[in-house]
Parts: C-alpha cells; structure tokens; sequence
C-alpha cells in the first residue's frame, strides 16, 4: 500500500495487485493510530469474500468469489475493538456482465489497484459486543 497524498485528516491510499485491502487498512490504521476514520474505495479485484447476516442465527452466511470484478462502491468504518482497529465495511462488485454482487465484506484480494479516499475523525470510535445481536456495535 502507498499513500499517494494527504493533508491533517485525508489519505488517498493505493492498494496494489496482490494486496489484501482490509488487512492493509488495518496495518495501516495500527501505524497511524487512527482510532475513528470513514473510507471509500473503487478499482479492481479478484477475489471477494461477502455475506449477508442471518437475524435467526446471528450468524453471516459467507461466500467466496473468485473471479476478475470491478469494485464498483467499498464503503466503511475503522473503530476499535479490544484495543485494536476493528473494519466494518460493505461493497458493490460488478461482473463482465455488469451484473453486480453486493454486501458486507470480509476480504477483497486486488486484482489491479484500490483507490481509497480515507478521512480520519478526531476522537475514536469503540465497538463493544451486543448480546441481542452477537456483532460488535458502535457504542
């Protein structure tokens, strides 16, 4: 991952072929102490790990894809759980056929390159465990 430009809060950040992006924003998060950031994302990948969350079994039903998808929207958070920075996020792929996948995302592998437009807030943001739900909430 390279920073390509930043100001006191914005990090334009390219992630390059190869490249976990969670796990590189995560690293990234850890080095530069951002406690509470909001990000974006476009560009290309390879493989997506997504699933939608089931309410009955407070599980998330996960599936691989492994195929070349445009990374139409990546969206998300970086918070702190347990003292580390925790990701949320959630994205839009798009097919050849411009058909599109959508959900919460686990893992993207980028294929080509990931644009990410990072803005990090003042102050942190904490996720703490919710019992109705089993997720880790914004508290």
């Amino acid at each position: 991952m390279e920073v390509i430009l930043r100001d006191n809060r914005r990090y334009i950040l390219r992630i390059d072929k190869g490249e976990e992006v969670f796990s590189s924003l995560l690293e990234f998060a850890d080095r530069q102490n951002v406690l509470a950031a909001a990000f974006q994302g476009i560009g290309a990948c390879g493989e997506v790990e997504m699933g939608d969350f089931d309410l009955k079994t407070k599980t998330y039903n996960k599936h691989t894809i492994k195929e070349n998808l445009e990374i139409i929207s990546l969206i998300g958070n970086i918070a702190v759980l347990d003292n580390k920075p925790a990701l949320h996020a959630h994205g839009s792929f798009g097919r050849p056929d411009l058909s599109v996948l959508g959900g919460h995302v686990f893992k993207v592998v980028v294929s080509v390159t990931c644009e990410i437009f990072l803005i990090k807030l003042d102050g942190d943001l904490q996720r703490n465990p919710d019992k109705d739900s089993n997720l880790n909430l914004l508290s």
